[in-house]
């Protein structure tokens, strides 16, 4: 079944999730600095103590006392930046699974060489038209992922960057018309193709298909559906 965008904060989470992978890849990337100059051209042990010590910046316990760094002491202290280094990558990955799942996302496949599914977003307001629709997608060789309603839709699209939306016009919240209006207005989505499934062929004199890449008339057939998403992705026919 296709991955449903969760409702309520949704926006706020994808939002926290994404300040979260930023701050994690700048600690990620001050620890590497910081391992680099504490190993230096000679190994740890011979890294000149002022030097370590100006690297440190905020993080130097203090230039004097017990806790003053020492020659013998910068071994340890790589290792434990070392260690640090690999807990805040295994965070960073948390951090970008937290994101990639709240945006609907799918998981990247391990195998590099494996070729990647088609990704449609299936926008509807009734659960059972979203989880029909993911099903028949989802069986017939691409990933699908579903959103309630157009603004649902529109977050959606700008994470995932699905090859093709199926859009249903009469929504609450946000319209089909409005939601692609929108998408076609941002330029991180105006070159999603965007078939509208309703049951309506035309809403507030806008014709439908001035606005859509295709009109797919509900109810429509499983093979008329899948043609349909087919000439768009460039997938060949099943």
């Amino acid at each position: 079944m296709g991955h449903a965008l969760r409702e309520g904060s949704f926006g706020q989470l994808v939002v926290d999730a994404e300040r979260l992978v930023a701050q994690v890849s700048d600690h990620e990337r001050g620890l590497a600095s910081l391992a680099v100059r504490l190993e230096g051209d000679g190994g740890p042990v011979a890294a000149p103590v002022a030097v370590a010590g100006a690297t440190l910046g905020s993080y130097d316990v203090g230039a004097t006392g017990a806790n003053a760094l020492s020659p013998d002491s910068l071994p340890d202290l790589l290792t434990t930046v070392q260690e640090l280094r690999v807990g805040v990558q295994e965070q960073k990955r948390i951090a970008e699974s937290l994101r990639n799942r709240l945006a609907g996302a799918m998981a990247s496949s391990n195998d590099s060489d494996a070729p990647r599914r088609p990704l449609v977003l299936v926008v509807d307001d009734s659960k059972d038209n979203r989880d029909v629709a993911a099903l028949l997608l989802e069986s017939s060789g691409f990933d699908a992922i579903t959103a309630s309603n157009g603004l649902e839709g529109l977050i959606v699209a700008h994470y995932t960057q699905p090859a093709v939306v199926l859009m249903d016009v009469a929504m609450p919240v946000l319209d089909g018309i409005q939601a692609t209006r929108l998408l076609r207005a941002s330029p991180a989505t105006q070159g999603i193709s965007v078939i509208a499934h309703t049951a309506r062929t035309d809403l507030d004199g806008v014709p439908l298909s001035q606005l859509f890449e295709s009109v797919l008339a509900k109810p429509s057939s499983p093979d008329v559906m899948l043609a349909v998403v087919q000439r768009y992705t460039g997938s060949p026919s099943l």
